[in-house]
C-alpha cells in the first residue's frame, strides 16, 4: 500500500514538473504581435511623461552650455543662431536649439536667427512654440529678429562677415534692417558677439573658415549624431567652444538646464525599446532552453 502510494506521489510531481516545463517551453513560441502591442503601450510612457533614464553630461556638451550661460555671455550681447537644419532633422537637432535659445534669452542676450533651409519658416515657428515662455517675454526688433532665409554657402556666409545688410536688406516679413532698432550699429561680423550654427550640412565648418579663423568669433555647434565625426575634432582643437550630437546632445542639454523636453523623450523611448528588447531575448532563449531540457524536439 505504502508504495503504492509512493508510486501516485511520483507521478503527480512527475506531472508536475512536465506541466511547468510545458508552460516554460510556450514562451518561445509568443506571437510576434504580442511583443509589438507591449512594445507600443510601453513606449507610449515617456511620449506622454518623460521618464528622464540617468545619463551622464558627455564634456563637449558640458562646454556648450557653459559658454551660453554665466559670466560667459553679458547682457546685451548678440548671437547669430543658423538654423541648418530642417523639419526632417527637428527630433536630432530642434531640442539642443530650444535650449540654447533659452539660456541666451536668459542672460538677456539678443539673438538674429537666420537660415539656408527652404523651411526656415517652419523651424523660426516651431522655435516659438518650443521656447513659448521665453519669447513672451521678449519684444520683436528689439530682443530677437528673424531675418529668414539665405543661401549661397560658404560665400554668403563670408559676406556675412563684412555686411549684414548686403545679405539681409530686410527681415523675414519685409521691414527695413535699418528700421529694426535691435540692428542699429549691428552691421558686421565685429558686432556680433557669437554664433550658434546647428546643422546637416557644414554651415558650422563655414562659419569656422569665415568667422572663428580669421576674427575669433565665439562659435559653437549643434549637429546631427552623423556629424559628431566632424565636429568634436573641431572642438577639441578649440574651433568650436561647445558641441552638441544629436538627439543625445539635445537631451544632456535638456538635463542642464532642467527641463526635460523632445529629446529626453526620444533617449527614454530608445531605453525603453531596448530595455524590452533585452526581456524578449532572455524569454526567447529560456523558453528553448526548456523544450530542450524537456525533450521536446
Amino acid at each position: 500500500m505504502a508504495s503504492g502510494h509512493y508510486w501516485v506521489k511520483s507521478v503527480d510531481s512527475t506531472r508536475e514538473a512536465a506541466s511547468k516545463m510545458s508552460a516554460l517551453s510556450k514562451l518561445a513560441d509568443i506571437d510576434r504581435r504580442v511583443f509589438y502591442w507591449i512594445l507600443f503601450i510601453a513606449l507610449m510612457v515617456p511620449f506622454l511623461n518623460p521618464i528622464g533614464f540617468p545619463i551622464t553630461i558627455a564634456p563637449n556638451t558640458q562646454d556648450l552650455y557653459d559658454g551660453i550661460t554665466g559670466d560667459q555671455v553679458d547682457e546685451g550681447e548678440v548671437w547669430i543662431i543658423n538654423f541648418g537644419y530642417g523639419v526632417s532633422a527637428w527630433s536630432e537637432c530642434h531640442p539642443a536649439v530650444t535650449v540654447c535659445t533659452k539660456a541666451l534669452f536668459r542672460e538677456g542676450a539678443k539673438i538674429i536667427f537666420i537660415g539656408p533651409h527652404y523651411d526656415v519658416e517652419l523651424t523660426y515657428n516651431k522655435l516659438q512654440d518650443t521656447c513659448r515662455e521665453d519669447f513672451a517675454t521678449k519684444e520683436y526688433g528689439v530682443d530677437y529678429v528673424f531675418l529668414g532665409y539665405f543661401t549661397g554657402g560658404e560665400s554668403v556666409v563670408a559676406q556675412l562677415a563684412s555686411d549684414i545688410a548686403s545679405v539681409f536688406p530686410q527681415d523675414h516679413f519685409g521691414t527695413p534692417i535699418g528700421d529694426i532698432p535691435m540692428m542699429d550699429g549691428v552691421e558686421d561680423v565685429h558686432d556680433i558677439d557669437g554664433v550658434l550654427s546647428s546643422d546637416t550640412g557644414d554651415y558650422g565648418g563655414h562659419f569656422m573658415t569665415q568667422w572663428q579663423g580669421p576674427y575669433g568669433t565665439k562659435l559653437a555647434e549643434v549637429g546631427i549624431a552623423m556629424n559628431g565625426s566632424t565636429d568634436l575634432p573641431r572642438w577639441q582643437a578649440g574651433n568650436f567652444f561647445g558641441v552638441s550630437v544629436g538627439s543625445r546632445g539635445g537631451a544632456e542639454l535638456e538635463l542642464l538646464i532642467g527641463e526635460l523636453g523632445e529629446a529626453t523623450t526620444a533617449m527614454d523611448s530608445i531605453s525603453v525599446s531596448h530595455l524590452l528588447l533585452v526581456l524578449a531575448i532572455i524569454i526567447g532563449n529560456l523558453g528553448t532552453i526548456t523544450e530542450k531540457l524537456g525533450g521536446k524536439e
